[in-house]
């Protein structure tokens, strides 16, 4: 981590500020007030926007016609294509209503607490739980089987399942029936409640006549002070107690705040790598030369940092802090590392790999990775938090444009009938023969485990995928 970072997301933008700067003389009433936020967002997007070299101006895009700036900005986030397939590159920039900041930066989640993923075509399972969250004290584990949402005991990949999904999700309460491993089934009836995320989802240490492994499960990377006694705890039994080889877990794990993605590095990295590049940040033409509109020029970062305006952190982002650099961190000394990956692991979770891909060569065991080397520094907007592509990073080897993912080093489909740490999850038991463990030390798999039509496909829903900068 770099000197004088804080731990919290750049935010803060007073919406009064942004309201009184951008008043049309010829507007009135409250076509009046969505033209000027509407102006506003369009007008800090276009400053701070990576790709903003493709964003028409204010004029030609006419930022005051749209209904809504919810509407207006998936307009704008359209306009990047990709070159290959000539379809929209940004399918990481967002608006939200600041649930995304309370639960990566506070830590603070209201919800049921589990997710579930197509097994197959048309059986569901539940993928992860969260500790303290509803499920978890429900009692509902990794690896139990869903038959029934609300009644309706029929799924099928697709829209159709996901939307039956999401609203059971997202309802005041749903019913749920699961068969459990042992054949039996529970009904449970849950309802969304307040709980403060911890994503350390579970943690062990193997012995293999006498060759240590450690294993780690990882789901967001949340504010560093929330897991950073948890790691350091971790990281203290490992070094301590002669571990050599680690497998992170990061198959789920959508990203979140770098300070915690750089602190991970620099413990897992050798000590060799100290005081070289981790990586550096890209930012557009406007960041590079301090080339700002009138209104984000004159905005001061309130609430958190009140002296400082907004174009002086932008402004610090590329120069002064445009570089990161290894700053080895405890005394693990690793012979080999594996990340276990799917389409799932996104954004700080790539990273993470990526800047310690010249120095480790750690291997990927999975799929290929959701694909996001760019990243945010969030303003709100009144009752909007904007997540506009600020930025891309790039590891000391100038790799760093992996848009459609990185390719795993071994392929294996993910299954979610086993509970985390168990030898036959085919995710952790490759990672450990890829490691050299010997399959013989790792028991035999019954045969049903070995049945093809395995998907391993979580459902779509709005959890967060994204990598944020935090104040410095």
């Amino acid at each position: 981590m770099q000197p004088n970072r804080r731990n919290w997301l750049i935010a803060g933008l007073l919406f009064t500020v942004l309201f009184s700067a951008c008043k049309k003389k010829d507007a009135a009433g409250p076509q009046r007030q969505q033209g000027n936020i509407n102006d506003s967002i369009f007008s800090v997007f276009k400053d701070i926007y990576l790709w903003t070299d493709v964003i028409p101006d204010s004029a030609t895009f006419k930022p005051e016609s749209y209904a809504s700036p919810v509407s207006m900005f998936r307009s704008l986030i359209s306009i990047k294509k990709n070159n290959t397939s000539g379809q929209p590159l940004d399918k990481y920039s967002f608006l939200d209503d600041g649930s995304t900041s309370r639960a990566i930066q506070d830590g603070i989640v209201g919800d049921m607490g589990f997710e579930v993923g197509y097994q197959t075509d048309n059986t569901l399972y539940v993928v992860y739980v969260y500790a303290g969250s509803p499920a978890d004290k429900a009692g509902i584990k990794r690896g139990w089987q869903l038959t029934s949402v609300n009644g309706t005991t029929s799924f099928q990949v697709g829209q159709a399942t996901d939307n039956l999904l999401n609203a059971a999700f997202a309802g005041k309460s749903a019913t749920w029936i699961f068969r459990k491993p042992d054949n039996n089934s529970q009904t449970i009836t849950l309802s969304p409640a307040i709980y403060k995320l911890n994503p350390v989802l579970y943690a062990n240490t193997y012995n293999f006549n006498g060759t240590k492994v450690g294993y780690v499960v990882f789901n967001s990377f949340v504010a560093l002070m929330d897991v950073k006694p948890t790691f350091d705890s971790l990281f203290n039994v490992w070094s301590q107690g002669g571990v050599t080889r680690v497998i992170m877990d990061l198959r789920y794990n959508g990203g979140g705040l770098l300070e915690t993605a750089e602190y991970l590095a620099n413990n897992l990295a050798p000590a060799s790598a100290s005081n070289t590049v981790m990586y550096t940040q890209q930012f557009n033409s406007n960041v590079n030369n301090n080339n700002y509109s009138y209104i984000f020029r004159n905005m001061k970062a309130v609430p958190y940092n009140p002296d400082m305006y907004w174009t002086e952190i932008f402004r610090n982002e590329a120069t002064i802090y445009k570089t990161a650099k290894f700053r080895k961190q405890g005394s693990l000394a690793l012979t080999h590392l594996s990340f276990l990956v799917t389409h799932g692991t996104v954004s700080a979770s790539e990273l993470l790999y990526n800047v310690l891909k010249p120095s480790m060569k750690p291997h990927l065991i999975g799929s290929t990775t959701y694909g996001k080397p760019v990243g945010f520094i969030n303003i709100p907007f009144g009752q909007y938090d904007m997540y506009a592509v600020s930025f891309q990073t790039f590891n000391s080897a100038g790799e760093g444009d992996y848009f459609s993912g990185i390719a795993p080093t071994l392929t294996v489909t993910d299954d979610y009938t086993h509970n985390w740490g168990s030898l036959a999850d085919p995710l952790l038991r490759s990672a450990l023969t890829d490691m050299g463990i010997p399959a013989s030390a790792l028991g035999r798999i019954a045969t049903t485990e070995l049945s093809t039509g395995r998907i391993g496909t979580l459902r779509q829903s709005n959890r967060f995928q994204g990598m944020i900068q935090t104040m410095r």
